[in-house]
């Protein structure tokens, strides 16, 4: 037999929790505006009940008759009493009780319908020996009242105390109208608990209709595939809004990342494939008959072994660009001079093709950007590389070092076969080629251009081409500028 679990707003769902927590504030608020218009509404009664007190004890004690210490003359005090009109006007339903100077009480006064508030015993809220008015609120039989009392003193002297007035109020209309106002409260409260709990439901359920559109919108996603989307109607650009607009946003991307990763595979399947059918063809030939002919032999060994070295380009290349996409998360970055690296290029290339002239022109000194070393150097050999293979007949090529404002930008211009406008966007995909029997003629894959865009990207740079078909091409790579003093040399950083 299982026991039932104790409330728990852990284990309730959001729009639960909201509608308690919007109640509770509701409520909250309702109650502390309540008691203190209970607490304000009371005190003031009561300060207008104690200011009646008070007048009527005044009154009282400036009795001439009572100062003249007829204390003891019963029927004279209540004829006193009754044809005073500053003092039976204001009697109601209060209680005056008469004591001497020894405290002892020698008559009461008041009103029959004040009857049974003056059967009660009030001799031991007495004070003995004062000279001022002295003011309690006790209670009484379950009822609040007010006692004020007062010295009456000699009328010779105006000092000398010969007895006490007692002013006893009961608080009739006080008390009344508490009970009434603390009734109306919890009445009020009762339907204000109602009325708040209906509000904290439907504003949790307003707050939440976008969460669980949202909620609904990535089940669909999660059963439908990248391709859903879920639609922003909201006009306003609050919280729930910004959320779906990112959430959008990441599907976009990693829908993009998966037909990247399709077309990776795809294309990386098929340039996989060309040379193992150019091998697998050579080495069904040599089983066949050609093994026994030296020529044949010869020819396919030096067939096999060119398509071998040419998947070993395309695999390191292929994980030259997987480094390149992740080089944003290095942690080692340093501040390196393209001015330096630049030339050490150019000279590299220079050795290597002594038929090809390559020019350098840098109006600008001490350059330099928070990049490694060994990635600006594999960028620039890779768009060098290319100018080398597209220069066709001429044999020279271009290099500019330019500053602009926050930026350096290093333009590497060939004069050879160019590009046609409508493949000049497409040169920075994977295994794209403009000329894909030249290309794989000259050892291309299609791929240093995109290894070279990840690589700036990497380092918040930008990279682009500029053609004219048959006139040549200029790559341009953009890197941030980094300030450095000319003494400075390579010093290697923390990327914060």
């Amino acid at each position: 037999m299982t026991g039932v679990s104790n409330f728990s707003l852990k284990s309730r769902s959001l729009k639960f929790k909201w509608t308690f927590g919007a109640t509770a504030a509701i409520f909250l608020t309702f109650f502390l505006f309540s008691y203190a218009i209970y607490q304000g509404i009371g005190q003031m009664l009561l300060n207008e009940e104690e200011e009646k007190v008070n007048t009527l004890l005044a009154e009282t004690t400036s009795n001439q008759v009572l100062k003249s210490g007829n204390l003891d003359n019963a029927d004279l005090l209540k004829e006193v009493f009754d044809k005073s009109p500053s003092i039976s006007r204001k009697i109601q339903d209060q209680v005056i009780a008469i004591y001497d100077d020894k405290g002892n009480q020698l008559d009461k006064y008041f009103l029959t319908s004040s009857q049974k508030t003056a059967n009660n015993d009030f001799t031991k809220y007495f004070h003995t020996d004062i000279s001022d008015k002295v003011t309690s609120k006790p209670t009484i039989s379950g009822d609040k009242m007010l006692i004020s009392q007062g010295p009456i003193t000699s009328i010779e002297d105006n000092s000398t105390v010969i007895g006490y007035v007692q002013i006893i109020n009961p608080l009739t209309s006080y008390n009344r109208i508490m009970e009434r106002l603390l009734l109306t409260m919890f009445l009020l409260g009762a339907v204000a608990l109602f009325i708040s709990g209906m509000l904290g439901y439907l504003l949790a359920q307003n707050f939440l209709r976008p969460l669980t559109k949202l909620a609904k919108g990535m089940n669909d996603v999660r059963s439908n595939g990248f391709q859903k989307r879920i639609e922003t109607t909201s006009k306003s650009r609050d919280e729930i809004t910004e959320l779906t607009v990112i959430f959008n946003d990441m599907m976009t991307r990693i829908e993009n990342s998966f037909e990247q990763q399709k077309q990776f595979v795809e294309d990386a399947s098929h340039e996989l494939r060309t040379p193992v059918q150019i091998m697998e063809g050579h080495l069904k030939l040599l089983d066949r008959w050609g093994k026994n002919d030296p020529e044949v032999l010869d020819e396919s060994l030096k067939a096999s072994l060119t398509e071998l070295e040419r998947m070993k380009r395309l695999v390191q290349e292929m994980l030259d660009l997987s480094r390149a996409e992740q080089v944003s998360q290095t942690k080692e970055l340093q501040i390196t001079s393209i001015n330096d690296t630049v030339e050490q290029v150019r000279r590299n290339f220079e050795i290597m093709y002594e038929d090809f002239q390559f020019t350098l022109e840098e109006p600008e000194k001490n350059l330099f950007a928070l990049i490694q070393h060994n990635h600006l150097e594999q960028l620039l050999i890779i768009v060098m590389d290319n100018a080398v293979k597209y220069s066709g007949d001429s044999k020279e090529v271009n290099m500019q070092l330019l500053k602009n404002k926050d930026q350096v930008k290093i333009v590497i211009r060939d004069h050879g076969v160019g590009i046609s406008e409508d493949e000049i966007e497409k040169v920075f995909n994977r295994f794209y080629r403009v000329d894909k029997a030249r290309s794989r003629e000259r050892g291309g894959n299609g791929l240093g251009l995109a290894i070279a865009k990840q690589l700036v990207e990497g380092y918040l740079g930008t990279i682009g081409a500029e053609s004219v078909e048959g006139s040549g091409t200029a790559i341009t790579i953009t890197l941030p500028l980094i300030e450095k003093e000319p003494s400075s040399k390579k010093t290697e950083t923390k990327k914060e």
